[in-house]
């Protein structure tokens, strides 16, 4: 093989390795792009971020709400599966007060470490979670 057709060929790769990583590059962009309200957890919904934009967390409120809200999560992802276990009588509204007691326990906890202010903006979040979830489980 030539040193010019040597050169060709390497031309001809590089320039195929560029087109290939720019032509991922812009998909991942489109993928990226096209992500909507719709994408998001429950939790997480443009409606419901405005409160958590106007409560200003600093950065220990951010991990207990982040814990708290994990916590309140996986307690509501139980109570269906031990209220069904449990069978018996009037199994939704054990349902219904379990999950009170959950929203009720994550909002306590969130409130020990907010300040007044935050307070207004952190009940707006709560019901709206409560909405946005309740609506959610009635989905399915």
């Amino acid at each position: 093989m030539t040193k010019k057709a040597h050169q060709s060929i390497s031309r001809t790769l590089i320039n195929t390795l560029l087109t290939l990583s720019l032509t991922l590059f812009a998909s991942l962009g489109q993928a990226e792009s096209a992500l909507t309200a719709t994408d998001l957890p429950p939790w997480f919904k443009p409606e419901l971020q405005v409160h958590l934009v106007a409560m200003a967390l600093n950065s220990d409120q951010k991990t207990e709400f982040r814990e708290g809200l994990t916590d309140c999560l996986s307690g509501l992802q139980g109570i269906l599966q031990k209220e069904i276990r449990r069978g018996g009588a009037d199994i939704p509204k054990r349902i219904k007060r379990a999950t009170n007691r959950q929203y009720g326990k994550f909002d306590k906890r969130m409130k020990a470490s907010l300040a007044p202010p935050q307070v207004v903006h952190w009940t707006q979040y709560l019901e709206g979670l409560k909405v946005v979830m309740a609506a959610q489980a009635q989905a399915r």
